[in-house]
């Protein structure tokens, strides 16, 4: 499953690459039968953010551009592609963890098929009751505790509170930065039963590229998060960790294709990031990074990544398979 061999792709002019970015942009959302017919394949974004600074509290996003109400009616739905969501907790301040995930389950969201809810899993003590309240509300499938910005110390105080939503069926969205990819599969390893999905490929050093010391040593790290049975990645993100639109587009599809290889299409998952990855890093509009990643997918793996492997990991984790990964 993790082993499918696939070249690197460098080194296409870049006059190419926006022509394949173009027409790759009129195919999305639709697939080819076997008798050459189209038909609609409806995306699943597994990862949109949306929230009301007038309701809760989210103290990061004091001073941004951001510090305002975004609202399901606002999301880019890749002009009309995506037809499936999935929210991630949008970094609320702790008091207000289960408010943001019981308006969210009461938001006027047609398209809305699963919550990943915010969890402090230091706190094992307290995240049975937390998790109690969070069963009472409809289409929660799943936590984050944003790892991101605590030192990696602390990621093995959060064994005991994974194996407390592991216990419970719940999965675990895990948003680190590149360096950290070493410490999170030190975690994991000390539970193995947990489904974990990596959020936005472990932000890689994207304007560096995959072939500096940064790139190589975030390449060996995925591969070893990828060994581990039950991890997913999405494919999302890469334009915030961008500051240099020219790098960007030449150095993204490496980190695309690498993720790739290292999870296979039923292990990778598609989402927009939005508002954040619209706003911060380079921006840019969904479709654009939907036909970009279709594009280096391939169109026969195309339908796991544009919604199956979502699905799988977030609605259908009894066909997950833990058997034994490897690159």
């Amino acid at each position: 499953m993790a082993g499918h061999d696939r070249p690197v792709r460098r080194g296409v002019p870049r006059r190419e690459r926006r022509s394949r970015l173009r027409a790759a942009r009129h195919r999305v959302g639709s697939a080819r039968t076997a008798g050459g017919g189209v038909v609609t394949i409806g995306l699943v974004d597994a990862h949109v953010h949306v929230w009301d600074p007038a309701r809760h509290d989210y103290p990061w996003l004091n001073g941004t551009d951001l510090r305002r109400p975004m609202l399901p009616a606002q999301i880019d739905r890749a002009d009309g592609a995506a037809t499936g969501m999935v929210f991630v907790q949008a970094g609320a301040a702790p008091h207000d963890a289960l408010a943001e995930a019981t308006w969210v389950a009461r938001s006027d969201w047609p398209e809305l098929i699963a919550i990943v809810a915010d969890a402090d899993l230091r706190a094992a003590a307290k995240l049975g009751p937390h998790l109690d309240a969070l069963a009472e509300l409809p289409r929660v499938v799943g936590v984050r505790d944003l790892l991101q910005d605590d030192s990696t110390d602390s990621f093995a105080e959060r064994a005991d509170g994974l194996r407390i939503i592991a216990e419970r069926g719940l999965s675990f969205d895990a948003c680190v930065r590149h360096p950290q990819l070493d410490a999170l599969v030190a975690l994991l390893e000390r539970v193995p039963d947990v489904t974990v999905i990596l959020d936005h490929l472990g932000k890689p050093p994207v304007d560096a590229g995959i072939d500096s010391p940064a790139g190589r040593r975030w390449s060996d790290a995925i591969m070893r998060v990828a060994t581990r049975p039950g991890t997913f990645v999405k494919l999302s993100g890469l334009t915030a960790e961008s500051s240099d639109p020219t790098a960007f587009d030449r150095n993204a599809d490496a980190f695309v294709e690498h993720a790739l290889t290292a999870f296979g299409p039923q292990r990778t998952m598609l989402g927009s990031d939005w508002p954040v990855s619209a706003t911060f890093g380079i921006g840019g509009r969904f479709i654009d990074w939907v036909a970009r990643v279709r594009r280096v997918v391939g169109e026969r793996d195309w339908p796991e990544v544009a919604q199956a492997s979502a699905r799988r990991a977030y609605l259908q984790p009894d066909l997950i398979d833990r058997g034994s990964v490897g690159p």
